[in-house]
């Protein structure tokens, strides 16, 4: 119940729920005759879109947390026995499609695989499961174990953690298979933006890792421009993103898990 709900709650709070809420707001008290209250509220229900879509406030909200974890060249990362590669980076082959669909975060994967081949880690560790309504017969793992094989990483140095659905399982999965093959301090590969949440999900179950962030998404510009303040599909969907990664570190705060 708890993973729906982490799903589905979080909508009522982001801004185009913010949105759609305060239009329906907007519409009972039109109903009510009551105009002016509801102008007001449509008019906020603008801003609130607007503001949200625009690559300024959008690269503030998703750089403040991609810069807790800055990216590491790679002749300084540490080696290591063992490599956690974090899911949510790609889809198994679906009709009518005839390939691995690649999301934007496959940039952890390759990554990854880059450690493994230049000898920073000598296993990597797969966590990656799927969601309880997915329609995927295959765990995420499987497809990107064959992601892996392809840039060049022997199928003996993959292991699968095939049942992870979050964070937070990723962490006390992993933490097994840590142990189990006495990994001492692991890389950690995941998008820059979600690796603050996912460096504190390890650390609560007693695992120090060393971050490698990844699919790092806001660059630094020379100068605003009018641009930066017109809204964009784009610029709302990053600040939608980093608002959820926000509200998720405050929930796992919460549950104790961060």
């Amino acid at each position: 119940m708890y993973i729906y709900l982490s799903k589905i709650l979080p909508l009522m709070v982001l801004p185009v729920g913010i949105a759609i809420e305060l239009c329906v707001l907007s519409l009972l008290f039109l109903r009510k005759d009551k105009s002016r209250m509801s102008r007001m509220l449509l008019l906020t229900a603008v801003l609130v879109l607007w503001g949200s879509a625009t690559p300024m406030l959008a690269r503030t909200l998703y750089g403040s947390l991609e810069r807790m974890h800055p990216p590491v060249a790679i002749l300084d990362i540490p080696a290591s026995k063992c490599i956690v590669l974090m899911g949510g980076a790609v889809a198994p082959v679906m009709p009518p499609g005839t390939d691995i669909d690649m999301y934007d975060s496959v940039d952890r994967v390759r990554k990854a695989a880059q450690l493994q081949r230049m000898g920073k880690g000598e296993m990597i560790i797969v966590s990656a499961g799927n969601q309880p309504w997915s329609q995927y017969a295959l765990p995420e793992a499987e497809s990107i174990k064959v992601l892996l094989m392809e840039w060049g990483v022997p199928a003996d140095a993959i292991v699968l953690d095939r049942k992870s659905r979050n964070t937070r399982e990723n962490a006390v999965n992993s933490a097994s298979l840590i142990q189990k093959w006495r990994c001492g301090t692991p890389l950690l590969v995941t998008s820059a933006v979600h690796m603050p949440r996912a460096v504190k999900a390890f650390s609560r179950v007693r695992v120090n890792v060393f971050p490698v962030s990844t699919d790092v998404r806001v660059i630094e510009l020379p100068q605003m421009t009018v641009f930066d303040y017109l809204p964009n599909a784009g610029a709302l969907k990053m600040t939608t993103d980093a608002m959820r990664e926000w509200l998720s570190q405050w929930v796992y705060e919460f549950r104790g898990w961060n």
